[in-house]
């Protein structure tokens, strides 16, 4: 399985590309400028089976009506969070969808899975420092969830935790800005752990 990443350049991406290339992966990076080693957007869609959309949450629409027929088939696994910057501090502003049901309608082709909010960038970035912490996971298409759950689980030492359809990211999303705040407040990277499950 071939791996791609939407928007590769970025912190989220670049993190999650070296663990994933620690796991045994192949991953393509993506980005609207080629170079290097990054293809355009397009293309990493075309080669791969699963595409992490690690796009800006305003571009997240627009891009994904892009790339819809490229996207046509795959595994698209929505990252995105609505946040703002309130006085300096970390915010969410949600609209009546969440950007995960945005991307879907955009490309309804694809199989879209919200994940990974809670999941730092700074902590994806150090890759040698283990992630013990879980993978809240939302989506419609109950195999693709499977899928990327499984590779959630090669990821991080916990668990990935399926939250449901993928209407959950409504609320899913906002968590980026609870734990922003509470990084901040802690000089921290901190993550989510579910207790109590079987």
């Amino acid at each position: 399985m071939r791996i791609g990443i939407v928007g590769g350049t970025g912190d989220f991406g670049q993190g999650l590309a070296e663990r994933l290339h620690r796991a045994g992966e192949e991953v393509v990076l993506g980005s609207r400028k080629p170079h290097d080693e990054f293809v355009s957007n397009d293309e990493v869609c075309r080669l791969c089976d699963v595409v992490f959309l690690s796009i800006p949450p305003q571009a997240v629409a627009e891009m994904c009506s892009e790339l819809a027929s490229d996207l046509g088939g795959r595994i698209g696994v929505s990252v995105a969070s609505p946040i703002v910057f309130r006085d300096g501090l970390p915010a969410a502003a949600p609209a009546e969808l969440s950007l995960a049901e945005q991307a879907q309608l955009a490309a309804p082709s694809c199989r879209i899975v919200a994940g990974f909010h809670t999941v730092s960038a700074q902590a994806l970035a150090r890759a040698d420092d283990p992630l013990r912490e879980d993978v809240l996971l939302c989506g419609d298409d109950e195999e693709a969830k499977a899928v990327v759950a499984e590779l959630a689980e090669r990821i991080v030492e916990g668990r990935a935790v399926d939250a449901g359809r993928l209407e959950v990211a409504r609320w899913m999303e906002p968590m980026t800005a609870v734990l922003l705040n509470v990084n901040r407040r802690y000089k921290a990277n901190a993550g989510v752990r579910i207790t109590g499950l079987p």
